[in-house]
């Protein structure tokens, strides 16, 4: 049941139609710190998918001092013709929109505008370790004078409320922090002087909005590091914010842990629960819940329990926008959920320069990918074959079921899902498959012709007849360099080869197969040496997902030998490599397992070209083109199905 989510609920004077709120996050899509029309684009499909509240743009910044590209100059009027944009898409479908106003202080870097960075204390952050000015009274002055002013750009832009960051990252929550605020005058020393600023800047919205303009604030509720504040210290903090603030907005960390504060799979959804719910007890005000939150049900049961007041969600919508419109209508199995890889939400802005998410090839595109809802069915429908039913193939095949194409689907093996198989025998992986059980729902809803182990050859395709042939075979693991009885591939261990008591664990891979092997290995009580030639295991990941890989190796005193190769192995005996220092070491095993890299698995496609088969007809979509992350198997199978539609 969903009836509370989809209740109306007062913030401020403002009334949000439901309870579900898209959070602030990065987009990168400013140019000349201003929003663009991407933004409007993005911010408009999740408004389109019935989301409540939208804060965003995100990071508005009120201030030169924290100059940043990713971030719009929210001090700058031009702002406001590009918010009024923005504004009207979102409106136009019921969805009230605040900003988020942040200052980053000295959690950024002055290389942007190769200036110093601000900060209430000469004290650098866990993150970026670069030493920030102290800020004199009249920096400070500055700063409450520039949160005034984004605010009344805001409000003349037309939309619908403020939201302060004292957040993961931000000057805000720098000074309400004994770690980076250790000033002795009138704005440190004390929890009331370090609450100070905060008020002084909301007392200053004030005077330019007015009362009747909701002001809230997103709050880091419990730090997590050494020397920084608790939850308890949270508390006094909220129970000393000015009177007229509107709403809190739940966060816990700092930047330097943005593994806890955007956790990836490996931590439970719904991890934070403990910190919005407590804060909810103490405050009057309505509390706004985050925290790997993908499913509208048990977010329903968390507003029922009143443990919070609205349901905050950004990468769920990120990874699906209309969530909240497939709930509401009652098409549960069609929502695809956030699986918490961060590949491409979180790792897309510092790869593709722009927010993304590995299953949804629209996300972040939206001015160039239209929304299947709004592309005409093929003109000529097409019998199709998809040769490999992992997530290229399957992405396909949903695409093209949706554009009115009659799709078969043969898989050799006696399930669908392909490499994903492998990856999620790995425990703290298990919910990458979730990638694929979206697809899977959502092919159960279509009528496509499904046939598991079916091997189809060149032989077949010639004997049959098929307006197009899609080849989606994926990719094998290499087999290792160093041969050996006692050698094995991290795949045939994942898929049940039994290794030794004593295991080297060699990373050729660099991504999740290396540490996600060594995981599998620990956890079924091997002792396990971890050699990789890189600064650290798993050094390809998406940043947030490698502390939680190192913690479990280092739990399991995983003995890890970093920019190391190994050279030979025979006698039970590994021969490792420094390979800066050129030393030669041994280590004792019974077995070394190799994570390698992959490759294509295309000799059905070259197979068929010798058949003489018409190669227009013939298209190969993800590993077996070559071997990449799961975002681009995707991306091929739903842009081949909409080019065949065309």
């Amino acid at each position: 049941m969903t009836d509370m989510l989809f209740t109306p609920r007062r913030i401020g004077s403002v009334t949000v139609p439901n309870r579900t709120v898209f959070l602030a996050h990065e987009t990168g899509f400013a140019e000349d710190g201003l929003p663009t029309e991407r933004d409007a684009a993005y911010y408009e499909a999740r408004a389109r998918g019935g989301v409540g509240l939208i804060v965003g743009p995100s990071s508005m910044l009120v201030h030169p001092s924290a100059s940043n590209p990713m971030y719009a100059a929210g001090y700058d009027p031009e702002v406001v013709p590009r918010l009024e944009e923005i504004g009207a898409a979102c409106h136009e479908h019921g969805t009230k929109v605040f900003a988020q106003l942040q200052h980053t202080g000295g959690e950024d870097s002055g290389e942007h505008a190769m200036r110093e960075t601000w900060a209430p204390s000469a004290v650098p952050s866990e993150y970026g370790y670069e030493m920030p000015k102290r800020m004199e009274l009249e920096d400070i002055e500055e700063i409450k004078l520039g949160f005034a002013k984004t605010a009344e750009h805001v409000q003349e832009g037309g939309l619908d409320g403020i939201e302060l960051k004292a957040g993961h990252d931000g000057i805000l929550r720098q000074f309400l922090s004994p770690k980076y605020n250790t000033r002795t005058d009138r704005y440190g020393g004390s929890i009331d002087n370090r609450v100070r600023l905060v008020n002084e800047v909301i007392e200053a919205i004030r005077d330019r909005v007015g009362d009747d303009f909701p002001v809230g604030i997103r709050l880091t509720l419990d730090e997590m590091e050494a020397g920084g504040y608790d939850y308890d210290y949270a508390v006094e903090v909220l129970r000393r914010f000015h009177p007229s603030l509107d709403f809190l907005d739940s966060d816990i960390a700092t930047i330097s842990k943005l593994h806890i504060t955007d956790a990836p799979m490996h931590a439970p959804l719904g991890y934070t629960s403990e910190y919005y719910g407590a804060a909810r007890e103490v405050l009057d005000i309505p509390v706004i819940a985050a925290g790997r939150i993908n499913d509208l049900t048990k977010a329903n049961d968390v507003l029922e329990a009143g443990r919070a007041d609205f349901i905050g969600m950004c990468r769920q919508l990120i990874c699906d926008a209309d969530t909240v419109r497939k709930v509401r209508r009652g098409e549960d199995e069609e929502v695809t959920h956030c699986i918490a890889c961060n590949q491409n939400c979180l790792g897309g802005i510092h790869t593709n320069g722009h927010v993304g998410c590995i299953q949804t090839p629209r996300s972040g595109r939206e001015t160039k990918i239209p929304h299947l809802e709004t592309v005409d069915d093929a003109p000529e429908p097409r019998r199709v074959l998809v040769v490999g039913g992992g997530p290229a193939g399957l992405s396909f095949a949903v695409t093209a079921a949706d554009l009115g194409h009659d799709v078969t689907i043969r898989e050799r093996e006696s399930e669908l899902g392909g490499q994903s198989n492998i990856a999620t025998r790995v425990d703290s992986r298990r919910e990458f498959g979730d990638a694929v059980r979206n697809l899977l729902n959502q092919l159960g809803n279509r009528d496509v012709t499904v046939e598991t182990d079916t091997e189809v050859t060149a032989g077949d395709l010639a004997a049959e007849s098929w307006d197009e042939v899609v080849i989606a075979t994926g990719a094998d693991e290499r087999a290792p360099e160093l041969p050996g009885p006692d050698v094995y591939r991290s795949w045939d261990v994942l898929r049940g080869e039994s290794v030794g008591d004593h295991v080297v664990v060699f990373d050729n891979n660099k991504h999740a197969a290396g540490v996600g092997v060594a995981e599998y290995l620990v956890d079924d009580d091997h002792d396990v040496t971890f050699v990789t030639t890189s600064y650290h295991p798993g050094d390809q990941l998406e940043g947030t997902n490698v502390p939680p890989f190192l913690e479990t190796l280092y739990q399991n005193d995983v003995d890890i030998r970093t920019h190391t190769t190994v050279i030979g192995f025979e006698d039970n005996t590994a021969q490792l490599l420094n390979v800066y220092s050129e030393d030669v070491t041994t280590v004792d095993a019974d077995s070394l397992v190799v994570a390698e890299r992959r490759e294509a698995r295309n000799g059905l496609s070259e197979s068929i070209r010798q058949r003489g088969v018409d190669p227009e007809s013939i298209h190969r979509i993800g590993d077996c083109v070559a071997p990449r992350l799961i975002d681009k198997a995707i991306y091929d199978g739903e842009m081949l199905a909409r080019e065949l539609s065309a």
